[in-house]
């Protein structure tokens, strides 16, 4: 149980004259929004309630036969929800304080406040009776006022965690070691490696091999032909397999010329 110094309370308690009353005011629960410096970050006149909330999700995926295999839960950020009022001293004017609760915290200071609680990156512990939650920020805030009671603040400020780590539970199976390199392994599934790819300009010398290799492919390869023709039709139709040879060699021959004039003209 925290100690709060109302000084509201304690000096009404002083006022009536009751010892009880005074050391009940002392060690009343205790609320409070603090920096992680320990300086209040909200000082509202009254905390009406806290409302804490933590779930995960658990991931599933399709298996065989319609059925589904959950492997994998994430924790969710917990999230908080307090409700607090500010009273302010007059309807007409939120930026004025109300002096007759020793406060020096007006409307218009409170919602600049949380404006800028929300715009800013920073982490904040909220104080409950209970315990105290560490590490929250504020992601958004709601506030209202009414006709019966002009200046009177209500809020609603909603905090999350900030998770340093994430908390993950697998319930498959998993290899202990580690998995082989492209290199030595055979199976499909390997440690993906990064490689960088590189390309090199094309030379005069590169153009010349390429026309060369070309020229001794493309004769052996007709050639091939030539004789794959010659020898299936010998026997049915030998005059015209000696054409066909007469023509391909024919065309060899100009190529392998039209190839030699195009290297000698490169050279």
């Amino acid at each position: 149980m925290a100690f709060n110094l109302n000084e509201t309370t304690i000096l009404s308690a002083i006022n009536s004259g009751s010892l009880l009353s005074v050391v009940n005011s002392v060690l009343s629960p205790g609320y409070g929004i603090y920096l992680k410096s320990g300086i209040k970050a909200l000082s509202p006149t009254s905390f009406l309630g806290i409302e804490y909330g933590a779930d995960a999700a658990v991931v599933s995926a399709p298996i065989e036969q319609g059925s589904y295999s959950s492997y994998n839960k994430v924790k969710r950020p917990p999230i908080i929800r307090v409700l607090f009022t500010l009273e302010g001293w007059s309807g007409f004017s939120g930026s004025l304080p109300n002096l007759t609760n020793l406060s020096l915290t007006s409307r218009a200071d409170m919602l600049a406040d949380l404006d800028a609680m929300v715009n800013e990156a920073n982490t904040y512990d909220i104080e409950t009776p209970d315990t105290t939650y560490e590490d929250y920020d504020l992601i958004r805030y709601n506030y209202r006022t009414s006709e019966r009671d002009v200046t009177l603040l209500t809020v609603e400020a909603i905090f999350q965690a900030v998770l340093v780590e994430a908390e993950v539970t697998l319930t498959s199976t998993t290899a202990q070691d580690n998995t082989a390199a492209n290199g030595t392994s055979k199976a499909s599934s390997v440690v993906t490696e990064k490689v960088n790819s590189t390309a090199s300009g094309s030379t005069l010398s590169d153009v010349r091999g390429a026309l060369s290799g070309l020229k001794n492919s493309v004769s052996s390869a007709s050639t091939q032909v030539a004789s794959s023709i010659s020898t299936t039709v010998s026997n049915a139709t030998s005059g015209a397999t000696g054409a066909i040879n007469g023509a391909a060699t024919s065309s060899i021959n100009k190529l392998s010329q039209s190839v030699t004039q195009l290297v000698s003209g490169l050279s």
